[in-house]
């Protein structure tokens, strides 16, 4: 109604909405500028180039390089009887604005939205649902959505059903009249299992069903499900968007206009959107996506292809050659243009690879992916933790790596001594020779020791032993100087 009252052609740094239409509700007011439905759009740029060459606020007078950062909770309104674009951040931001177009031209959405972390962005699309619906979602999922859909929505009423989606079969004959969203990954977290997305959104639409898809592993540079037939998409933007893994934030992508008004509405009402300096660094982010999953993407096939022929690793799990079956590895190959940079892999023995793990130099351990940093952990005792050990589909013994864009020689060579330091029996995490960049056997400077830039003495040769009393001489100092100005404050 707003568009057939405004028109197509607006400056959005001037409109305006008037506050009493006889026909118009308050609620029925946008949340977010009128913004171009990128559903049907068709790029004329390649990937690389779609993540550089947007400009985020064409509306700005200033015409700025980058999209600037409102940090602001309100604006300014034309007048009491009249509402701007923005009024208040938590329903609209000029920065979000940007980061939310950006996202929605790259996974061609009608519209998208930013939430404060990937799980707000999940928790929001099962608030689509209602008392009494029923949502399938598959077997393998991440443990943050196990938790929310086993301990959070069925205290609303919903009935949550899992299922292998990798079988259609199974799939239709557990949607019933209740059905009304199948929630995927694929690959799915951690097992990298896959899942045929155009024959699923076929089947779900069949039966009336919604198709929502988490892509965290296959950003929009590698896949967009939105083209095959899903109707929603989510990511947890921590991990590929941002790249750097130094903010979080999570992101909901549709490709119809009715289900973005509800969407947009949720995020208002439930105050879940993104704040404006992480927007920016979303936006910062995008710029390298793809030169950074290019890269991460080359090292996992060569890291991929060093497990599979080691013989400590039982078996290594990821959508390339070798690391899923034939039929697994065609459909993947027709919904992505490539298989990522996560990889998982099993060694028969907990403890065994618990000493892996630990024996990592390079690879960080830690939960999340998706960083320029490589990293390395064991699901079942970090990111898939809140998942009963009864109710999980996981080995114990599994670990799963991201691979970041580190060279790819000393990422080989970190795993090859892990492994072997796994299979000598290391019990403790590395302590020694690691990349810790405390640099401790290196000289300081400023140096006590020395003699002063005014010191005539003849300079002495120093033995191990006098760099090591300079040092704590330099920590004594650092000590001192911070508790005399303690004192003084």
């Amino acid at each position: 109604r707003l568009e057939d009252a405004i028109g197509g052609c607006i400056d959005f740094a001037y409109c305006r909405f008037p506050a009493k239409q006889a026909n118009l509700k308050y609620d029925d007011l946008p949340t977010f500028p009128i913004r171009p439905n990128f559903a049907s759009f068709r790029n004329s740029l390649r990937p690389a180039s779609e993540c550089v060459v947007f400009d985020g606020c064409p509306e700005d007078p200033y015409h700025p390089s980058n999209t600037p950062i409102y940090q602001t909770a309100t604006f300014v309104q034309p007048s009491c009887s009249e509402f701007g674009a923005y009024d208040y951040t938590r329903s609209g931001n000029p920065t979000r604005t940007a980061l939310e177009k950006h996202v929605a031209l790259l996974e061609q959405a009608a519209a998208a939205f930013a939430f404060a972390s990937g799980m707000a962005a999940l928790h929001t699309v099962m608030r689509l649902l209602r008392c009494g619906d029923e949502i399938l979602v598959n077997e393998d999922i991440y443990g943050g959505m196990h938790r929310l859909l086993t301990q959070d929505c069925v205290n609303s009423g919903i009935k949550v059903t899992f299922v292998d989606t990798t079988d259609i079969a199974a799939v239709k004959k557990a949607i019933t009249p209740q059905t009304k969203l199948i929630h995927v990954e694929s690959p799915s977290n951690p097992r990298m299992k896959i899942t045929d997305l155009k024959e699923l959104a076929t089947t779900a639409h069949r039966r009336g069903v919604l198709l929502s898809v988490d892509s965290t592993m296959m950003p929009p540079v590698i896949c967009k499900p939105l083209t095959l037939g899903a109707d929603i998409v989510i990511h947890s933007a921590t991990k590929f968007f941002s790249g750097h893994a130094d903010c979080t934030g999570g992101l909901v992508c549709v490709r119809d206009p009715t289900l973005a008004h509800r969407v947009a509405f949720l995020q208002n009402a439930e105050g879940t959107a993104l704040a404006p300096f992480e927007c920016f660094l979303f936006l910062r982010g995008i710029k390298t996506m793809h030169l950074r999953v290019e890269r991460a993407q080359a090292n996992a096939e060569r890291v991929g292809a060093f497990l599979l022929a080691h013989p400590h690793v039982k078996e290594a799990y990821f959508p390339g050659r070798g690391g899923c079956d034939s039929m697994s590895l065609v459909v993947h190959r027709s919904q992505a243009t490539g298989q990522g940079s996560m990889i998982s892999l099993t060694t028969g023995c907990v403890d065994f690879s618990r000493r892996f793990c630990d024996a990592c130099k390079i690879f960080k351990t830690t939960v999340s992916f998706g960083s320029v940093n490589s990293l390395i952990e064991m699901p079942c005792t970090m990111s898939h933790a809140s998942i009963p050990a009864e109710k999980r589909t996981l080995p114990d013994d599994l670990v799963r790596l991201s691979v970041g864009i580190e060279d790819v020689e000393d990422l080989v060579a970190d795993l090859a001594q892990a492994l072997e330091a796994a299979a000598g029996g290391l019990a403790a995490p590395c302590t020694k020779g690691g990349y810790d960049s405390r640099f401790e056997d290196l000289p300081v400077v400023p140096n006590p020791g020395l003699p002063g830039p005014r010191d005539d003495s003849p300079s002495k040769s120093r033995d191990a032993g006098s760099e090591v009393d300079a040092r704590r001489l330099a920590e004594r100092l650092v000590v001192a100087r911070g508790a005399g100005s303690a004192q003084a404050s």
